[in-house]
Parts: structure tokens; C-alpha cells; sequence
């Protein structure tokens, strides 16, 4: 379906790429999760037009006028999907963590690409993060962990494991559905991935 649709016409991914501007955010993580599946078979035999996309994902993150709805969420899943051709575009993805408006969907994005491919993370300034872990929103302590487990970061196994009473919940989009989980949980997992490392 839309894979051929995307080998046939170069213009169909930009066309896809419009409906990451939905006011519904669910709607936005399921497009971003979609785009990753899509990308990563179009990739096969088009990486050049995957390439493009991330390109303008990035240029739209990065301007100031723009509202990067979506697009972090799509980068991540892109470059998850296919971290053998795109692994190198997942260290730019840092420079979105400091702002407010797109550090949880950064640190997602993060760990996405840390399922299939930790090294690619850990060869970043990962550790910049850490004081991430007291940040007040529960959002960004339970994503953070959850980074933090799959890369293994020791480095932060102490500080985790202070997150084992954190009961506050938050929602973590998995395959393109929410899960609900608590901090205390991801913290739990982060701390069990590095001691069985």
C-alpha cells in the first residue's frame, strides 16, 4: 500500500509528514510510530528519500517559528526502525533535550533507538541528562529511566534506584499504543537491565 506508494511517488512521504500536524497528540504518536514502519521498508530500496525526511524533520525541529509537532516522535521512530542506515542522525537528537516543549518526546526518542542499538546512545553526552531524574515533571523521570535501562548506564544506577518509592504515573507510547506505567516502575526495570548487564 503506502510503501509502494512511497517508491512510485517521492512526494508521498511529505504528504504523510502533514498529518503530524494534528491538534490530538495520541493521533501524532501513532503517525510518528507509522512513519517509522513505513520508512523502514521504503529505506530498503530508497534510503535516499528516507534521508530527505529526516532532514526536513530536523530543520522544522530546529526552527523557531515552528512547532515540532510529531517530528521528534518520527525521528526517533525513523531512525529506530533503522538504526543500520540512520544510526548517525540519533546523536542530533540531543540538542532537543533542554527545551521544555520537546524533552519528553526527545528522551523517548532516545530510548527507541536504544532498544536496537544502545552503543549509538552511549557514544552521546548521555550522562548531561542525569539531573533529569529530579526534573519535577513524572513524565521525564520515567522516560529517562527507561532510557537509562536500555543502555545501561551504571554510571546512574544509584540515582535510579532513589526512584523505586516514585509512584507518580505517566504513559509511554510502545508499537504505537499508550502504555500507563509509574516512574517507580521504569526505574525498577531501568536498575534490573544494568545489574544483569
Amino acid at each position: 500500500g503506502l510503501v509502494a506508494l512511497c517508491l512510485d511517488d517521492k512526494k508521498a512521504l511529505r504528504l504523510v509528514q502533514r498529518l503530524l500536524y494534528d491538534p490530538d497528540e495520541e493521533n501524532r504518536w501513532r503517525v510518528a510510530w507509522f512513519l517509522g514502519r513505513v520508512c523502514s521498508r521504503v529505506a530498503t530500496r530508497e534510503p535516499g528519500q528516507v534521508s530527505e525526511l529526516l532532514h526536513r524533520l530536523f530543520e522544522a525541529c530546529s526552527d523557531s517559528a515552528a512547532t515540532p509537532w510529531g517530528m521528534i516522535e518520527t525521528l526517533g521512530s525513523v531512525i529506530a526502525a533503522r538504526p543500520d542506515i540512520f544510526g548517525a542522525f540519533a546523536q542530533y537528537l540531543l540538542r532537543y533535550v533542554n527545551a521544555d516543549s520537546t524533552r519528553v518526546q526527545t528522551i523517548w526518542a532516545l530510548a527507541e533507538v536504544a532498544e536496537k542499538r544502545p552503543d549509538l546512545i552511549r557514544n552521546t553526552p548521555f550522562f548531561s541528562m542525569f539531573h533529569f531524574l529530579d526534573h519535577p515533571q513524572p513524565e521525564v523521570r520515567g522516560q529517562l529511566a527507561r532510557l537509562l535501562g536500555r543502555i545501561k548506564a551504571t554510571e546512574a544506577s544509584i540515582q535510579l534506584m532513589g526512584l523505586h518509592g516514585d509512584t507518580a504515573e505517566l504513559t509511554i507510547w510502545e508499537a504505537g499504543e499508550p502504555v500507563r506505567t509509574s516512574v517507580a516502575e521504569q526505574a525498577k526495570q531501568a536498575v534490573n537491565s544494568i545489574q544483569n548487564n
